[in-house]
């Protein structure tokens, strides 16, 4: 899953052994292939946003922002 043009992300280890726990038990081949598929599923909340006020009143719902 994961796309040719790939940047880096720094997280904490932790987080990162917890993450590579919970992908293996789902099943997917990495981490970060389990990352990239979280990550572009909480991305379609926001892709139809109409403007950046719209995205901040989504995030606020989603309570990822106060």
């Amino acid at each position: 899953m994961l796309r040719g043009n790939s940047i880096k992300v720094k997280i904490d280890r932790d987080l990162h052994d917890r993450l590579r726990k919970v992908a293996d038990v789902a099943g997917y081949a990495t981490a970060e292939e389990f990352i990239t598929h979280v990550l572009e599923k909480e991305m379609l909340h926001f892709e139809d946003a109409g403007s950046d006020d719209d995205i901040r009143d989504r995030l606020k719902g989603l309570g990822y922002i106060s």
